[in-house]
């Protein structure tokens, strides 16, 4: 194809094949926390700051968007060699379970040890992520996800190791029509788009959230052609 062609002309023509066989957006995972940082937009941070030691951790951040739902997840502190960042951590007593009240696109932690994240939207898992194995402190993993997923459970791997956190990240797209995550929507977006079209993929490129990827969406990829602001 012509690499002038018009958006029209190429949306008429591509909304006249099938996109069978165009790989759907997925999950990249990181190690290197500038690279994951320079990836997303704003984020949500919990630091387990101001806790005593031993605190347990329920709904304390529930104005930050999460609740820790295992009941026997605590603070540990005051340790600048197990937590770097500030000194304080969470012990997860097992796995680390993290709901949120609105959808996440990403989450990263700062982590002792090993880690592992298995997410979930709507109670099914959608993502099961490779182990990080870096061992030692001061370590990072990161995840951004195309679908959206509103439950994570932080993991020590192999179990039954106990995870631990130094600091959690979470936050929403920041730019939810640039699926394939290059700081732009384009070409590989569309055909995401029409790959997920009359499904629905439980985020975008179901935009409206009607629970189904159809002409509003298109819609909307269209309207944010172009650089990601």
């Amino acid at each position: 194809m012509n690499g002038n062609v018009s958006l029209a002309t190429f949306c008429a023509v591509v909304l006249g094949l099938s996109a069978a066989g165009t790989p759907s957006p997925g999950v990249l995972e990181f190690e290197n926390k500038d690279d994951w940082l320079a990836s997303i937009g704003p984020l949500v941070t919990v630091d387990f700051v101001g806790f005593a030691d031993g605190t347990l951790i329920t709904d304390q951040y529930a104005d930050l968007g999460v609740v820790f739902t295992d009941g026997d997840d605590r603070v540990a502190c005051c340790d600048d060699i197990t937590w770097p960042n500030d000194g304080a951590g969470m012990d997860g007593n097992g796995n680390i379970t993290v709901v949120f009240d609105t959808p996440m696109a990403y989450i990263g932690v700062d982590f002792p040890g090993h880690m592992h994240f298995d997410l979930y939207r709507d109670g099914q898992l959608i993502y099961a992520s490779s182990d990080f194995l870096p061992g030692g402190a001061g370590n990072f993993a990161g995840l951004i996800s195309s679908q959206l997923f509103d439950m994570a459970v932080l993991m020590d791997v192999p179990p039954p190791f106990e995870a631990e956190i130094d600091d959690l990240h979470f936050g929403p797209p920041d730019c939810p029509a640039d699926l394939d995550r290059d700081g732009a929507v384009g070409i590989l977006d569309l055909l995401a788009l029409l790959t997920a079209w009359g499904t629905d993929p439980g985020g975008p490129p179901d935009f409206d959230n009607d629970g189904t990827v159809g002409i509003l969406d298109l819609l909307v990829l269209l309207a944010a052609w172009g650089e990601c602001p």
